[in-house]
């Protein structure tokens, strides 16, 4: 099960720590929250404001420095790679099937 593999639980560790860090959680909640409006607008065919996009970038660039972030991020990118590896293997059986080198 996904719960108990060292990835997804260092994901939940990361988030835990992440929020008992009150200024790098309020930031990371707060760019995750303008993230999404930048999503819904592009999605809804419109072209994000500007000071929207800038104060994204200006996040993103603090919260490169803040260590909860980064170990968040970091455990991220590990949970991501067992889910492509996962995936590789469900997906194999049906790229066998397209072949066309047979």
């Amino acid at each position: 099960d996904l719960p108990q593999t060292q990835q997804f639980m260092a994901v939940q560790n990361a988030f835990a720590a992440l929020k008992q860090d009150q200024v790098a959680f309020s930031m990371y909640k707060e760019f995750s929250e303008l993230q999404e409006v930048l999503r819904n607008a592009q999605l809804n065919g419109q072209q994000p404001k500007e000071e929207d996009v800038k104060k994204l970038q200006e996040l993103a660039k603090k919260m490169n420095d803040m260590d909860a972030v980064k170990n968040l991020m970091a455990a991220e990118q590990s949970l991501n790679q067992l889910l492509n590896d996962i995936n590789s293997i469900i997906i194999k059986p049906i790229n066998d099937v397209y072949n066309l080198n047979d």
